[in-house]
C-alpha cells in the first residue's frame, strides 16, 4: 500500500484550513475526477516538477511552473482569496515531455493569494497541484514571501523576495511552543529560496511556521501535518 502524507496550512488571520497533499512521484496532485473513460484509480501522466511565484515592479505576480509528461495536457491556473473558491486566470497547453511556463497574474489580490494548477490530460484524467501561498508586503525590506512544498523531497520551500539585503529567521514550533526546526540566513536583494530540510519527515501533529525578516516583517502560518 502506498503511503500518503499531507500538510495543511492555515494562514494567520483566516479561518481556512488548506490541505496540501503529497503524492508519490508519479501521481502529482490532490484530487481526481471520475469519468467514463478511466476508472477512479487512474492518475494523470503529468507531474508538476516546480511551481513558484515572484512579485514584479508593475504590481503583478509572475508565476512559473515546470511540468513532466508523456501525453498532451491542458493546465488551468486558478487563484483564490481564501483557498476555498478558485477561479481560472489562464489556460496553458502543451505536449512536451518537459515544459516550462511563465505567465503573469496582472491583477493579484492585495495581500494573500492562493494558486493551484488544474491539470487535464488527454486520457480524461483531472488532478490538482499542491497549493502555493503568496503573501505580498508593502514595507521597505520585503516584496513577497511564498510557501510551497518541494515536490521531490516533500520538504517546505520558502521564497523571500527582498528589496535589499536583510536578515531572515525561519522556524517551526510544535503545539507546545517547542522549536522543531530553526534556520537563520542573510538574504540578498531579489528572490532568495530556502529549503526547510526535514519538514517532510516531521511527525503528524500541529505546528507553526514563522518567517521573520529584519525582526520586523512577519509571516505566521499554522501547519497541520497529517
Amino acid at each position: 500500500m502506498k503511503r500518503f502524507t499531507s500538510f495543511t496550512f492555515l494562514l494567520a488571520g483566516c479561518s481556512l484550513l488548506l490541505t496540501l497533499i503529497s503524492f508519490p512521484a508519479n501521481a502529482e496532485g490532490g484530487k481526481k475526477e471520475k469519468n467514463n473513460h478511466e476508472n477512479a484509480t487512474a492518475v494523470p501522466a503529468v507531474e508538476v516538477v516546480s511551481f513558484l511565484g515572484q512579485s514584479t515592479n508593475n504590481n503583478r505576480i509572475e508565476l512559473y511552473c515546470k511540468v513532466k509528461s508523456n501525453c498532451c495536457y491542458n493546465i488551468i491556473v486558478e487563484r483564490s482569496s481564501n483557498g476555498k473558491r478558485y477561479h481560472a486566470i489562464t489556460t496553458l497547453s502543451d505536449n512536451k515531455q518537459l515544459a516550462e511556463f511563465r505567465f503573469p497574474d496582472s491583477s493579484p489580490l492585495r495581500y494573500t493569494n492562493y494558486y493551484r494548477l488544474k491539470i487535464a490530460d488527454n486520457r480524461g484524467n483531472v488532478s490538482y497541484s499542491k497549493t502555493m501561498v503568496v503573501q505580498l508586503y508593502r514595507s521597505k525590506s520585503v516584496e513577497m514571501v511564498s510557501v510551497t512544498p518541494n515536490t521531490p523531497l516533500q520538504d517546505l520551500r520558502i521564497n523571500v523576495q527582498l528589496k535589499n539585503r536583510a536578515y531572515i529567521a525561519m522556524k517551526i514550533t510544535d503545539n507546545k511552543g517547542r522549536e522543531i526546526i530553526k534556520r537563520r540566513n542573510t538574504g540578498n536583494e531579489g528572490v532568495n529560496t530556502f529549503e526547510l530540510e526535514g519538514t517532510g519527515k516531521m511527525a503528524a501533529g500541529s505546528y507553526t511556521l514563522e518567517v521573520l525578516v529584519n525582526s520586523k516583517d512577519l509571516l505566521l502560518l499554522p501547519l497541520v501535518k497529517g
